[in-house]
């Protein structure tokens, strides 16, 4: 892509232009997960590493002491115990067992997350703040009557994880390219609001023929955003171009048609992880705000990577790795709102 080359001369938020970010010193310690031959755990080590180097969501979710127990099956203990071992533990790699049977307990009905069998690390990652949400939160639906279960229109709904298709994305980027002379810092968000609305059309209510974009509001102000990079072949040719059209800020007035809240407005949120998959095997790249480096997870093995993620986007490029998922948040927030509406998105 022209985005690759023009942006990045830019210097302005292309991958290759990365600052490292100003986020608080954590004191979080870098540890290995294991998985054994057999447990196919990698998905949920991804997703657990992501979580504990989240210094807002660890700090947060420490925290909270009060929640709806499910006793063997219960998410939430599973995760405070992993959490503890992580801080407390003198050992250099973990059990993930706890979580997983915890995970696998709770959709065992939908036959997801099942001991020995992989699955999808961005569905995990999502279904695990989904139950950390149920744990936490009070069960009545504000947006639905408890009466007759009418709703409004428009139907406001929660979304953890935003679902991008790769192919829509690489599109979008050559076609805003054409049409501007000068790429500009604010383009990633418009790329990824142009991407996720592609082909999501509706019929006008009035049913005078016209075909509408689907136009979403962002209702609230979250502190963290997980992009979901959605890939539309196992065997897509788009990785590095899907790499190259990253951007390392995010405007949540440009991901959005329209924001309601006064702070999302000018609300800015920072690349801090990537989580990548290549030959059925999913590895995270995070940065570690104590040493003010990017790490590399892969289970057991852990390793300094660069301290500009550049090099580390290159080097997933050069080992055939795709993104599927990007985590970015607020710098220099201490601890999220603790009403339990801390992390998704209200659209």
């Amino acid at each position: 892509l022209s985005w690759k080359r023009n942006y990045f001369a830019s210097g302005s938020s292309g991958l290759q232009g990365m600052f490292t970010p100003c986020t608080m010193t954590s004191i979080a310690p870098s540890k290995g997960l294991s998985n054994e031959p057999g447990q196919n755990s990698c998905f949920l080590n991804s997703a657990l590493q992501v979580l504990w180097h989240l210094d807002i969501f660890r700090r947060s979710f420490r925290q909270l002491n009060t929640h709806k127990c499910m006793e063997d099956s219960c998410i939430f203990c599973a995760l405070k115990s992993i959490f503890a071992q992580f801080q407390f533990s003198s050992e250099k790699v973990l059990p993930s067992d706890a979580l997983r049977s915890a995970l696998a307990k709770t959709f065992q009905d939908e036959q997801r997350f099942q001991l020995g069998i992989m699955d999808d690390a961005a569905e995990c990652f999502e279904n695990l703040l989904m139950r950390i949400h149920f744990h936490i939160s009070d069960e009545t639906k504000e947006d639905i009557c408890t009466n007759c279960g009418a709703t409004s229109d428009p139907l406001p709904f929660i979304q953890m994880v935003h679902y991008i298709s790769t192919t829509s994305l690489c599109n979008q980027a050559v076609r805003m390219l054409e049409c501007k002379e000068k790429p500009t810092p604010d383009m990633f968000g418009e790329l990824l609001r142009n991407a996720s609305t592609m082909g999501d059309l509706r019929n006008c209510p009035s049913n005078c023929g016209e075909v509408l974009r689907i136009r979403r509001v962002l209702m609230n102000c979250p502190e963290i955003i997980s992009i979901g990079l959605v890939w539309d072949s196992d065997h897509s040719d788009l990785a590095e171009d899907v790499i190259h059209s990253l951007g390392t800020c995010l405007r949540l007035g440009d991901l959005f048609y329209r924001v309601t809240d006064e702070r999302a407005k000018q609300s800015e949120l920072y690349l801090v992880g990537m989580v990548c998959y290549y030959g059925k095997h999913y590895s995270t790249f995070f940065f570690q705000t104590k040493i003010r480096k990017w790490m590399y997870f892969d289970d057991a093995h852990v390793k300094e990577v660069m301290t500009h993620l550049s090099l580390a986007a290159d080097s997933s490029v050069s080992n055939c790795e795709w993104s599927v998922r990007l985590t970015l948040n607020v710098p220099n927030h201490h601890r999220l709102d603790p009403s339990g509406k801390m992390w998704y998105q209200d659209v």
